[in-house]
């Protein structure tokens, strides 16, 4: 029979364990960020954005015939704004920042699949302009999700421990 502490224990050990993957997948590794992207950051924060990473790289992985492959995706910024999530695409050339071209489709899906963002930002330095474009996901099942997994545990711990 377990004792209490070692449903503690438990818990304690798997509410780690989803902090460990949350912050893991929020941010991603790093690499250097280019001098554009510093600008881009400054003219961000004066718009009242929060950066929280620059020159984020995830890692997808996928099998194809059951074999496995692993793809790099960097963004160039990764800001908050309030509790949401943006991912910054940071455009030096005007018209390369259009959601009719396929590449930027292709990144934008990239980058939605990669970090779970709220929603994309693409930045034209050239013009010092900016554009959210936001995709509909499942995004609040996953919040609903998350509150009653918190809650469940935080019952369980409080009828064990009193």
């Amino acid at each position: 029979m377990l004792t209490a502490f070692d449903y503690a224990l438990i818990c304690s050990f798997a509410f780690l364990i989803l902090l460990y993957r949350f912050v893991r997948d929020w941010y991603g590794y790093r690499e250097t960020p280019r001098k554009l992207e510093h600008e881009a950051a400054e003219f961000l924060q004066e718009q009242g954005y929060r950066i929280r990473a620059l020159a984020v790289v995830k890692y997808l992985d996928f099998r194809i015939d059951e074999r496995k492959h692993l793809q790099k995706v960097r963004a160039d910024l990764v800001v908050t704004s309030g509790f949401k999530k943006y991912v910054v695409e940071v455009n030096a050339r005007s018209g390369t920042s259009s959601v009719r071209n396929a590449d930027i489709r292709r990144r934008i899906l990239e980058y939605q699949i990669a970090f779970n963002p709220h929603g994309i930002i693409s930045v034209d330095m050239d013009k010092g302009k900016l554009r959210t474009i936001v995709i509909s996901n499942r995004r609040i099942v996953q919040h609903i999700l998350a509150m009653a997994t918190a809650l469940c545990l935080g019952a369980v711990l409080y009828l064990l421990l009193r």
